[in-house]
């Protein structure tokens, strides 16, 4: 394939992408200009989604409803975030982070999957960075500002702002500087 071929191609998919966009301005309750969602991506229920501006959305990934994505984020492939999500601006997510939304009521002993509830508003703070493969379990109500979750975390608690957060379950690895370091 020749480098012009490439470029076309490439040109092509992110016009689509937009396109998809423009496209969904329609059916969101609010969407912001440009934004890129690339094929297979499945909005539960668009007319419950707020989108910012400047956002990309990578392939397969699957929004639930109730959610609102704020400006220049970054979402990647094979995401699945949960209802009652709300996204800051600058966030990005990995491809495969999951964000659950939902949790059963499991006190009855004949039937432990109990009703569906939503314990309430979770909040990616503005420029958190959740990495690959990362979970957010429903109980979790915040991730904090300018956080990051290490790659394949069980998040179990909320995170404080400024925090890396790793493993399973997700434990504090360090507290950042809440400004940028000079060098």
């Amino acid at each position: 394939m020749t480098e012009i071929s490439v470029l076309k191609k490439i040109t092509l998919r992110k016009v689509t992408g937009i396109l998809r966009g423009s496209l969904l301005k329609l059916f969101a309750r609010s969407c912001g200009f440009p934004v890129t969602i690339e094929h297979e991506v499945r909005f539960l229920d668009s007319r419950s989604i707020d989108i910012g501006k400047r956002v990309m959305i990578r392939w397969h990934t699957q929004i639930h409803e109730n959610v609102k994505i704020g400006n220049n984020v970054f979402i990647g492939k094979y995401c699945d975030i949960g209802k009652n999500v709300v996204i800051e601006d600058a966030v990005t997510l990995a491809d495969h982070v999951t964000i659950l939304g939902n949790t059963h009521h499991y006190n009855d002993p004949e039937n432990r999957a109990g009703e569906i509830y939503s314990p309430g508003t979770k909040i990616i703070g503005k420029g958190a960075w959740i990495g690959q493969s990362a979970i957010v379990l429903p109980q979790v109500r915040y991730i904090g500002r300018g956080s990051v979750i290490g790659a394949g975390a069980i998040v179990t608690k909320d995170v404080q702002d400024h925090t890396i957060v790793g493993g399973n379950p997700a434990k504090v690895i360090r507290v950042l500087s809440a400004s940028p370091e000079k060098g």
